[in-house]
């Protein structure tokens, strides 16, 4: 009987051996991953909880004696990695907006398997990034199957560089994107949970009152989404990128397409906008989106489609404006004040009805010259000390032939392509002064003029675009990097744009539109500037005299 008990306890020790680490091992680490998503279900990746828990999974793989082939195989591996792939696909498919559904359908899944959508949405403060691609219609005739490729790529370039400065993807429409930064509230928790029962219960006047006094950014979230903007409107020059996974039919079509139109293959409008929002899921259980509801969303939409009759790239409201940093602040550049009516105030046509009713907004841009990143100091051929020789002259010479004569037929790609593939992005150069005959440039495709003028490349020209995959650390220097300074260089040098402008915006305003038609012109004497050519237009349109219900707001 004895020997019987040994045996049996001796089977029961090597048999629950296996069965703890092979089953309610696994078991246990599935239940506090669900605890991490239920937790935080888009940032739990990047807690420490998170990481220490990853550590412990390669520890424990290490030294088991079962090894890492055989457990990887186990079917508990493969109900862990099903979690993970679960998670990654919330965190895409719900985006910011979504946070507080999964958290409290999780939560209630302990007692009901059923998802609810009954529950009210709640208030929260954001910075919303609204973008829109240019000719996307165009371009969606010229690639059709590739437009997704297409557009993906342009996604990847938007999503990655405004997450890397803390932003969130939120909605994904065709050709357009709306990414949003969660902003710090003055008001407590209590003050907050009113504010959500009013906005179940109130009109739409009262949902979306101005609120701009109890907007905070305490850790520069306005900064850090301009500086995207910047680091984005800077990615969008880096043609080749974009077009380097397409077949050369589709290619062909689209730099034909686009061959008429200055700059970079890749154009987007920007609209900055600061407010309060509603965030919650709309639809049903067969389909459900979360979102965003709020006349700031709107806001940041209408700024978007407002860059094309100023010509700028980016506009960003007054509200988003005093959020920034001074120093910011200063880098930017007033354009115009705007009087937003109501739908119940569009027929008011007394001027000070209209002052006394509107909501004002100024709005602002932060100007870029982009094209200068690729521009290349222009040397003089025939000095005698340059040490340029015959042969590089030539080379430039002929190279700068060749690639006139395909312009015509293919937009950007200035120089012969090589082995049958793509090669615009390079240029090999021979017998430099810096490059041997071998070293082969990355270019991305810009006009020729801008591109042979010179042996050297700068260093801006010489890189490839990489994008970033984590957060990147923010401060005040970011401002003073190469590429920042070198496309602000131009417009702040010369000391003319941002004095003569504001001089001319203020006359304007003031109905001294002789003077504010001089200052616009000189403007556009030093560069070519969409604000300027605007105000240019309104004046000439009114025969150089304002009109006499003119109040100095433009009314929207």
């Amino acid at each position: 009987v004895l020997f019987i008990i040994i045996v049996w306890l001796l089977g029961i020790v090597f048999f629950v051996g296996p069965v703890m680490i092979l089953v309610v091992e696994p078991i246990e680490r599935m239940v506090r991953l669900l605890g991490m998503l239920m937790k935080d279900p888009l940032g739990y990746a990047n807690t420490k909880e998170y990481r220490h828990f990853m550590q412990e999974e390669e520890d424990f793989a290490e030294h088991s004696m079962w090894g890492k082939e055989v457990l990887d195989g186990m079917e508990t591996k493969f109900l862990m990695n099903t979690l993970l792939r679960i998670g990654s696909l919330m965190k895409v498919g719900f985006g910011s907006a979504g946070v507080e559904i999964i958290r409290d359908n999780l939560d209630r899944g302990r007692k009901k398997d059923v998802l609810e959508l009954s529950r009210q949405g709640t208030t929260v403060s954001c910075i919303f990034l609204f973008c829109d691609i240019r000719q996307f219609t165009d371009a969606t005739e010229c690639l059709q199957e590739e437009v997704f490729v297409f557009t993906n790529k342009i996604a990847a370039v938007v999503h990655s560089i405004c997450h890397s400065y803390g932003g969130t993807a939120n909605k994904n429409i065709g050709d357009a994107f709306l990414v949003s930064w969660l902003l710090d509230n003055e008001t407590d928790k209590e003050e907050r949970k009113e504010e959500d029962d009013m906005f179940a219960t109130s009109t739409s006047h009262v949902m979306f009152s101005s609120d701009s006094d109890h907007l905070c950014a305490r850790n520069n979230q306005a900064d850090k989404a301009l500086l995207a903007v910047v680091k984005i409107s800077i990615a969008l020059h880096y043609d080749y990128f974009f077009v380097e996974t397409m077949n050369e039919e589709a290619r062909n079509r689209l730099l034909t397409k686009l061959s008429k139109r200055k700059g970079p293959i890749v154009q987007m409008g920007f609209g900055l906008h600061a407010g309060k929002a509603v965030q919650g899921a709309i639809g049903s259980p067969r389909k459900l989106d979360a979102t965003y509801i709020s006349e700031s969303v709107e806001r940041a939409e209408f700024l978007e489609s407002s860059t094309k009759t100023y010509g700028v790239p980016l506009l960003m409201s007054e509200t988003f404006y005093n959020l920034l940093d001074s120093a910011n602040k200063y880098r930017c550049r007033k354009l115009d004040q705007l009087i937003l009516l109501s739908a119940e105030n569009d027929s008011l046509v007394d001027p000070r009805e209209i002052l006394d009713s509107g909501e004002k907004m100024s709005i602002y841009t932060f100007d870029m010259d982009i094209d200068a990143l690729w521009k290349v100091p222009s040397t003089n051929e025939d000095d005698g000390n340059s040490t340029t020789s015959n042969s590089d002259v030539e080379t430039r010479r002929s190279l700068k032939k060749a690639a006139l004569k395909r312009r015509s037929s293919v937009r950007r790609l200035t120089v012969a392509q090589s082995s049958g593939e793509l090669g615009g992005s390079t240029i090999q150069r021979t017998k430099s002064r810096r490059f041997s005959s071998t070293t082969v440039v990355n270019l991305p495709f810009r006009d020729l003029e801008n591109v042979v003028d010179d042996i050297e490349a700068p260093e801006s020209r010489k890189r490839i675009l990489i994008l970033p995959s984590g957060v990147s650390k923010y401060s005040d220097k970011s401002w003073t990097e190469p590429d920042i300074k070198a496309i602000r260089n131009d417009l702040v040098s010369k000391g003319v744009l941002f004095p003569k402008f504001d001089d001319g915006l203020k006359s304007y305003i003031a109905k001294d539109w002789e003077h504010a038609k001089k200052c616009f012109e000189t403007v556009l004497i030093q560069r070519d500037d969409g604000p300027s050519r605007y105000f240019l237009k309104c004046i000439e349109k009114h025969g150089g005299k304002p009109p006499r219900d003119f109040i100095g707001y433009k009314i929207v």
